[in-house]
């Protein structure tokens, strides 16, 4: 069932949490296929479940209203869970999980991680109040549910944080959580909401998978509307229906009425001439705006006013992103403006594939220790991730990701090159195929 044409718009007026934008996705992948939420839980998630070594029947869904509206309701069985994002994570790697789905889960539990990390000085590696088995449950289920609907594009709206406190295995902290101050550090949020005396709205979970999920905030995409779904939190709200909205969209301006077989978009074009900073410094703000959310960055000599060398610093950016990669830009180089250019992409269809270790022959390896390994499969073996980009539905680019092609040279004694080719030759068959 992939809808590789259509966005996902996940509207968080009410924040989000891992139930919620699970309950919100099955409810979602059930309406796009004609069936009822625990169909969409036994064929999506239960599967995932039980091949990252979970016993299926942990997880529940069921029908509820909230605040008047008919939603569903995700519930997890009251189990022990992982001790540490370590142990998560390691499980993870050794499941038999799709490579897509485990990469995703090991993303969003390495962003977790460097939360705690962050908010309690580096030495705290427990999951604490994100932890329990419906923490890996959650993570695990929304993985698998947006990888079964493969959306091109994932829209969120800026998620409401609550007010109030908490109670935490740290004892009563305002809300927003630090933890949640971090995960969504750098991104739009719709602040605080009063909602009653307290209430967390947006959790460290879903803050986590928003962060991970997103590629823009905003408001609803133009587009022609499709399946719909509504997850609901644990409690009613005051004022406010306590539920998460999943929509797809599917865009106007995409073939046969956009001009051509494939999507339409609108971006900005920053730009800054610098003459008075070092190479070090550029390329250092150059990998923190692509870190920010930057599409693109890059640069071109120029020759400035008095005959001075100098760089124009290009930077590709969806609107949303402006003030925050506006921000980079004025904190990290000597620029005091910067110009904005209206520009619009055409894109192809994309999609993106893990080929595993039996297509690749290169034999298994272990992480790099300079960064964190590809998205792994079955016994830690190697997977590289490729993109794939159709026109007219023929296929027409196959590019391996750089870094995953780097580290299984590195660990296989192979040149790049080689694997570069490998890599590509497998992609080509598993897509002939039609996987």
């Amino acid at each position: 069932m992939a809808l590789r044409q259509s966005l996902l718009y996940l509207e968080c007026a009410s924040g989000a949490s891992g139930d919620m934008l699970t309950a919100a996705l099955l409810a979602l992948v059930a309406g796009s296929a004609g069936a009822g939420p625990a169909e969409a839980l036994e064929r999506v998630v239960r599967p995932a479940l039980a091949a990252a070594g979970i016993d299926p029947a942990v997880a529940h869904v069921e029908p509820i209203v909230r605040g008047g509206l008919a939603a569903c309701h995700f519930t997890v069985d009251d189990r022990p869970g992982f001790a540490t994002f370590a142990e998560l994570v390691a499980a993870v790697r050794a499941s038999t999980l799709d490579p897509v789905v485990a990469a995703a889960v090991v993303a969003v539990a390495e962003r977790m991680a460097a939360a705690e990390r962050a908010v309690h000085g580096g030495h705290d590696d427990h999951l604490h109040e994100l932890a329990g088995l419906d923490t890996a449950v959650d993570l695990i289920s929304v993985s698998a549910l947006v990888a079964a609907l493969a959306p091109a594009r994932v829209v969120c709206s800026p998620p409401a944080l609550g007010g109030g406190t908490v109670h935490t295995a740290h004892g009563e902290l305002p809300v927003p959580t630090p933890a949640v101050l971090e995960l969504l550090r750098g991104l739009p949020t719709a602040g605080a909401v009063a909602v009653g005396p307290s209430a967390e709205l947006t959790t460290p979970t879903g803050a986590a998978l928003l962060a991970h999920l997103a590629d823009e905030f905003g408001g609803l995409p133009a587009g022609r509307l499709g399946a719909s779904g509504l997850g609901a939190g644990r409690r009613e709200l005051e004022g406010r229906p306590n539920v998460l909205r999943a929509v797809l969209v599917e865009p106007l301006d995409r073939s046969p009425g956009g001009g051509g077989p494939w999507a339409e978009d609108e971006i900005e074009l920053l730009e800054a001439t610098i003459d008075d900073l070092s190479a070090e410094l550029l390329a250092e703000a150059a990998g923190l705006l692509l870190e920010a959310g930057a599409l693109d960055v890059w640069s071109t000599p120029a020759i400035m006013k008095k005959s001075r060398p100098g760089t124009v610093l290009h930077v590709l950016a969806r609107p949303a992103q402006r003030a925050a990669l506006a921000a980079v830009v004025f904190r990290e180089t000597s620029t005091f403006g910067l110009r904005v250019l209206p520009a619009r992409r055409l894109l192809l269809d994309e999609r993106v594939i893990a080929v595993g270790p039996a297509e690749l022959a290169l034999g298994d390896y272990v992480a790099a220790p300079d960064g964190p390994p590809p998205a792994e499969g079955a016994g830690g073996a190697a997977t590289i991730r490729v993109r794939l980009g159709y026109l007219d539905g023929a296929l027409v680019t196959v590019s391996p990701e750089y870094e995953d092609c780097r580290r299984a040279a590195a660990r296989a004694g192979r040149p790049l090159k080689d694997v570069y080719d490998v890599a590509r030759a497998a992609a080509r068959r598993r897509a002939a195929a039609g996987h």
